[in-house]
């Protein structure tokens, strides 16, 4: 990178971190948030719906296991292309891909006529959906100020119990009166969400000056000034912005062994662990619970209502982690959440009666709000030019949890062993919360910059 290129590159960063919280920040947060409360009710709306899925094809608990598996592996190999596609045609450019694929064959799973046709759209809808997140993530991490980035990021993921609220008021309302496929004609909602987002999304300027388009990232900084404060920064305000040294252009793109690079290899198998054994656990009670529940005799409304107090719990768990990791640190906080997590889902697992709805409140409360405060930790440890990369691969490789918990768990309770499936949510969450201790480094309140630079990680 050129001296004058470096100095600008320096300049444009310290404007982004100099920008009070604004209208733009805002109107940036609203999309996102829509973006990921969608993604949020296609997870949760599907395991309603499995149970009257199963009966209309005639499937038993390890075919229902399987068939939710299939959209497994689609986010999962969703995650792992989208994050690594984003470092080399842009942020922008892929949430708008991921968010077209997952509204257009959403909508086309409300059509199968099928288990052939129903399990190839959920997998692409899911292929989308996959990306989407880790997209998101980095999008939000790269244009938050330091100062708040765990709590702007954070509570973008708090849209995550706000769609599994809708998809269980949803899930209540529908299925008993208009079956299972009218649940996902609100799929194609989010098709809407296109057109705003060409319109106020740019693209991130983090991710500009790692291709080394500076003239480009300088444009898309004004553009974002006039709309937060109105104006561009004042000669004098730019000078007073404090400097850290920007990265260096990587413009051909990365490959996900750079994850192994000296440095990084311990990182990135630790942060794998921590995502597998997350999403085995939450991604167990979410598509699973309805179905577990119901074969211990407890009637489909009730056990969806489990899920809607375990969503509103949720809120509160995304509030308080991210207005927490930004005032105590990313490590303490997370490792809190995670431990007492393990003991939450073993309460969970041994309750009955009024019991099992404050149980599932607590479940419901640790599990979102170490989803969000973990993916902000993530794209934190990394570079821009291999940030997405790593956040996809986190989620990617949680995904393998996700897709393998419903067949081990239709397994399970084919053979009677039902009620062990919540003992081993609670197992994941202690290993979890050993391997994210084990990372090592805090971020809080630090230029994303300052991180990378400090060391490899």
């Amino acid at each position: 990178m050129a001296v004058a290129d470096e100095a600008k590159s320096a300049e444009l960063i310290a404007r982004l971190e100099q920008l009070p919280f604004s209208r733009w920040h805002r109107s940036f947060f609203i999309l996102a948030f829509l973006g990921i409360m969608f993604d949020a009710a296609d997870f949760a709306l599907f395991g309603a719906a499995l149970p009257p899925i199963a009966r209309e094809f005639g499937l038993g608990p390890a075919q229902s296991g399987l068939l939710a598996t299939v959209g497994l592996v689609g986010a999962f190999l969703g995650a792992l292309f989208w994050g690594t596609v984003s470092d080399y045609i842009g942020r922008r450019t892929s949430f708008q891909a991921t968010v077209g694929i997952f509204a257009l064959f959403t909508g086309l799973v409300a059509a199968s006529w099928n288990v052939a046709s129903l399990a190839t759209f959920r997998f692409l809808s899911n292929f989308g959906l996959g990306g989407e997140v880790p997209v998101t993530s980095t999008l939000a991490s790269e244009f938050s100020p330091g100062r708040i980035r765990g709590s702007m990021t954070g509570n973008i993921m708090a849209a995550f119990p706000v769609g599994l609220i809708v998809a269980a008021v949803l899930s209540l309302l529908i299925i008993p009166t208009l079956g299972w496929r009218a649940l996902f004609v609100v799929g194609v909602v989010p098709a809407v969400l296109l057109f705003f987002v060409r319109r106020y999304m740019p693209e991130s300027v983090r991710y500009l000056l790692s291709k080394g388009r500076v003239a480009e990232a300088e444009r898309t900084v004004v553009q974002i000034e006039q709309r937060a404060i109105g104006r561009s920064l004042t000669a004098e305000e730019i000078r007073a912005a404090p400097r850290v040294k920007p990265e260096l252009a990587v413009p051909t793109g990365v490959t996900v062994f750079e994850l192994f690079a000296p440095g990084r290899a311990r990182t990135t198998v630790l942060v794998w662990i921590v995502s597998f054994g997350f999403l085995w656990a939450s991604n167990g009670i979410l598509f699973m619970l309805p179905t577990i529940l119901t074969q211990r005799g407890i009637p489909l409304t009730d056990a969806i209502a489990f899920q809607l107090v375990q969503a509103i719990g949720g809120f509160f768990g995304y509030s308080s982690c991210s207005f927490l990791i930004d005032r105590y640190g990313r490590r303490p906080v997370l490792f809190l959440y995670f431990f007492v997590g393990a003991f939450f889902h073993l309460a969970f697992a041994m309750s009955t009666g009024f019991a099992t709805y404050v149980t599932a409140f607590l479940v419901g409360w640790v599990n979102p709000g170490v989803y969000g405060a973990t993916s902000v930790y993530v794209g934190e440890l990394h570079p821009t030019h291999l940030r997405a990369t790593a956040v996809g691969w986190f989620f990617g490789i949680g995904r393998i949890g996700s897709f393998l918990v419903p067949s081990v768990v239709g397994f399970m309770l084919a053979y009677g062993l039902g009620g062990w499936t919540l003992y081993t949510f609670a197992l994941a969450y202690l290993i979890a919360s050993i391997a994210l201790i084990a990372v090592g480094v805090e971020t809080k309140g630090r230029v994303l910059e300052e991180i990378t630079q400090a060391k490899p990680v």
